[in-house]
């Protein structure tokens, strides 16, 4: 008998349990104001680093038209900290920000970028994932978006030399709450609602209760090496997410239990956007460091920034 799926108040007592958790730093976003900034991507462009931040104002509401506000703005990191990247774009109606450098059909790089907005004419607001093709960051156009996939959050790509992995998050019948899903494609240019809507769905990998998603996806040759976070709650509750990882053979169509690697008390306190998100760490992307360490970058409680190194989840054989 095959035993039960692991639930995230297991997988989180498991990480608490550790003698060794790292502890993260608050990160500062400049010239925001009063607005909120949360929910970071980062973006490798040759030799610099660009940070991509969710930024809103405090009381911007998803079901409320009127109040949402939501911008994605880019930011440089330099020796005085994070400053705003000259000649980038603004993407308006635009949240929780992703990215990964893919293979053209040309053979050359491509940046695809991703953005999650929200379509009012529908009610609830309806979620779409826009996804946005350029050369670099300086070139990305936020009004022409290349392909849209509605109903659905946490599509992540990966460029394999075997091709495109693309992991999407399913949510409702059999997906329950939120489940991780993979197909593999060609190239990027394939990406399509149609798509993500055929893609193996990882039914088993956590209990009923505990929804999980992809954030980040890393190439670790015959197996995909997911950062990605698990959560509990629902609106209008206490909700919770912790940041997790684990590993997904995409040729067998297997995967790893999460592990959890990241919480919110693993971070300096400071005031969540609304008290239901206090216990809320979304991470956003995992940066390489010297010595098989990465640098994980977070949202926290929906209202700041933090960055937490350890020793890289998927280790360098």
């Amino acid at each position: 008998m095959t035993p039960p799926a692991t639930g995230y108040r297991a997988l989180v007592a498991e990480h608490l349990r550790r003698p060794d958790r790292p502890s993260g730093v608050a990160e500062v976003i400049p010239d925001v104001g009063d607005r909120l900034a949360y929910n970071p991507c980062v973006v490798r462009q040759g030799t610099r680093t660009l940070l991509a931040v969710r930024v809103e104002s405090p009381d911007s509401y998803w079901r409320d038209a009127a109040s949402w506000d939501p911008q994605i703005r880019f930011y440089e990191r330099t020796a005085g900290g994070w400053r705003p990247a000259p000649g980038t774009p603004v993407f308006t109606a635009a949240e929780d920000p992703f990215a990964a450098w893919v293979r053209g059909r040309d053979g050359e790089p491509v940046l695809v970028f991703g953005v999650v907005s929200l379509d009012f004419r529908h009610d609830p607001p309806r979620v779409v994932t826009r996804f946005h093709a350029a050369p670099d960051v300086e070139r990305l156009d936020p009004a022409d978006p290349f392909v849209e996939v509605p109903d659905m959050k946490d599509i992540r790509l990966l460029q394999r030399p075997d091709g495109l992995a693309i992991c999407g998050r399913p949510q409702g019948g059999t997906a329950g709450r939120g489940r991780v899903s993979l197909i593999m494609a060609d190239d990027y240019t394939e990406l399509s609602a149609e798509l993500v809507a055929k893609a193996h769905v990882f039914h088993d990998q956590v209990a009923e209760d505990t929804k999980l998603g992809v954030n980040e996806l890393y190439d670790l040759g015959d197996r995909i090496g997911v950062l990605g976070h698990i959560a509990v709650g629902e609106e209008g509750g206490p909700q919770e997410y912790a940041g997790a990882c684990w590993t997904i053979d995409p040729a067998a169509r297997t995967t790893t239990t999460p592990r959890v690697i990241v919480m919110r008390s693993d971070f300096p306190p400071a005031p969540p956007k609304r008290a239901d998100l206090t216990d809320v760490v979304f991470p956003g992307s995992m940066e390489p460091l010297d010595g098989d360490l990465v640098r994980i970058h977070c949202g926290l409680s929906d209202a700041s920034l933090g960055s937490i190194v350890m020793p890289s989840p998927f280790p360098t054989p």
